[in-house]
């Protein structure tokens, strides 16, 4: 309770009693009221900044110590491939946010794999991150849909999300009784008591989760990974967990809808094609430059669905990229692209031939056009802020420029040297502390 509100309480209760019809409150006990409404305001107010030094203790200072705690409880998980595939998405991820927010440079992730085999990412303080080794199963080791969930928690841990959800999550029992007890390493409990509460809903709201969303879409993408990746991740559980809610949509099912999650990124897809390239959601029907192009069929692993938003999220690219009337061609390898873009496999496509002449005819029936503009580019940014009302102002203008300096970071891979890789550039942090 907020020191605020209680001094409200106490004197809210102290009015009415004064202006109760006949009610007069003798002088000793409306002084006794008082001073006891004055010392659970500055009770409550010692025992929340007792919270927020052991908080920011956790998160910075302490945050090694913690992540050693989240260890023990959901234990190491040494897949090789889940390894590598985690550590390769933190590192393009990293490298994305830098670009705009150089706080992860003086504060890298932590991270692990663990053990737990249900469908599930946490980011806590510290930015102490882990995926479970449920969530590399259950995508198939998809690694742009992964990398959407994991840019999704690095999207808590760049807005501080954990620490607010702490103070909301924690039992103001507890934290009377640690404060009463003074003990130093309190931190150390109250770290242990967190970890009961990571990698559940607890620690986190509805607004948060949208604005994970839209900060997800803008790491994976600026990462390279495909911009339809997150459309596909959340048809992919769609279809897993059916009209059941298990996994991850059951630890969301306060928050927003796996449907409505989808349907947020499709929208991303249209944006970032400039309004070209668009799914329909039930059928699985991409449509480019408002002709139909293309239904995919159900494969083994995947629904015409699913592939389908992979799809448009390449011919997506191809748009903004202004690379729309380049060479529609089919190289050797059976993929078919354009320009230097890649779109799809033609693995198992019937009558292969006829797509690709399908797409050239598309293209090259639409009005010519110069390549996408930065202020083109900032279309699904901007859009993000709108719907995302929780954005500060110094965030939105970080989102605004952000095109420059990732024109000024593409200027310099140019350079002999090139840009200093995520690694580079904690080491070069570190080496600047000594």
């Amino acid at each position: 309770m907020k020191k605020s509100t209680v001094f409200r309480t106490a004197t809210s209760a102290a009015l009415c009693l004064t202006l109760t019809t006949g009610a007069v409150m003798p002088k000793e006990a409306l002084a006794w009221d008082w001073l006891s409404a004055g010392l659970a305001v500055f009770q409550v107010g010692a025992q929340y900044a007792y919270l927020n030094k052991q908080v920011n203790y956790l998160d910075n200072k302490g945050r090694d110590d913690y992540m050693g705690q989240i260890k023990d409880k959901y234990g190491v998980n040494s897949d090789p491939t889940a390894n590598a595939m985690l550590a390769r998405i933190m590192t393009r991820l990293s490298d994305a946010v830098a670009l705009t927010d150089d706080s992860i440079v003086k504060k890298p992730y932590n991270y692990f794999v663990n053990n737990d085999k249900s469908f599930n990412a946490f980011c806590t303080l510290g930015h102490n991150m882990s995926v479970n080794i449920g969530a590399f199963t259950k995508l198939n080791y998809n690694e742009d849909e992964l990398a959407f969930v994991i840019a999704h928690e690095m999207g808590h841990g760049q807005k501080n999300h954990p620490a607010a959800g702490v103070k909301k999550a924690l039992p103001l029992s507890l934290l009377s009784a640690l404060y009463a007890s003074q003990n130093p390493n309190n931190a150390s409990v109250i770290g242990a008591t967190l970890v009961n509460a990571v990698g559940t809903a607890k620690l986190v709201t509805k607004p948060m989760e949208s604005q994970a969303d839209n900060l997800a879409f803008e790491y994976a993408t600026r990462a390279g990974y495909n911009v339809g990746g997150g459309a596909a991740l959340w048809q992919h559980i769609l279809e897993q967990n059916g009209s059941k809610s298990s996994g991850f949509a059951e630890i969301f099912n306060d928050h927003p809808s796996s449907i409505s999650r989808r349907d947020n990124y499709s929208k991303k897809i249209t944006q970032w094609s400039g309004n070209n390239v668009k799914v329909n959601a039930e059928t699985g029907q991409i449509t480019v430059a408002g002709k139909p192009f293309y239904t995919p069929a159900k494969t083994s692993t995947m629904s015409p669905q699913e592939q389908a938003f992979f799809i448009a999220g390449n011919l997506s690219a191809v748009y903004h990229n202004g690379s729309q009337h380049e060479a529609v061609w089919t190289n050797s390898e059976n993929t078919l692209l354009v320009g230097e873009q890649p779109i799809m496999s033609f693995d198992g496509v019937a009558d292969s031939g006829s797509v690709e002449t399908r797409l050239r005819d598309i293209l090259s029936n639409s009005k010519p056009a110069k390549a996408v503009s930065a202020s083109d580019k900032t279309t699904v940014k901007e859009t993000n802020k709108k719907e995302n009302r929780k954005l500060s102002a110094d965030d939105a203008q970080k989102t605004i420029n952000s095109d420059k300096k990732i024109a000024k970071a593409d200027e310099s891979a140019k350079s002999e040297t090139g840009p200093m890789t995520m690694r580079q550039k904690v080491e070069a942090y570190y080496a600047g502390q000594k």
